[in-house]
């Protein structure tokens, strides 16, 4: 079973640090980024990345899973 597929709401792990990102770190997963080259995905595999969009943007951003985390209120 996959740990995330397509509308899942997540968040970006602490620590995790990309150009761009909003501070507050929540999006929606689009789609698992199975497009990417080989070669830019070193030794990931395609399902392992996920093409994100963040709450307020309009462009998308891609992580590893390991990056991820479910997004849930406390």
């Amino acid at each position: 079973m996959k740990k995330f597929k397509p509308g899942d709401l997540v968040r970006v792990k602490e620590g995790t640090h990309y150009e761009g990102m909003p501070d507050h770190r929540v999006a929606v997963i689009i789609e698992e980024a199975r497009h990417m080259r080989a070669e830019a995905l070193g030794a990931s595999r395609p399902e392992d990345i996920m093409q994100v969009l963040f709450l307020g943007q309009t462009q998308p951003m891609r992580f590893h899973v390991m990056f991820l985390e479910r997004f849930t209120s406390s």
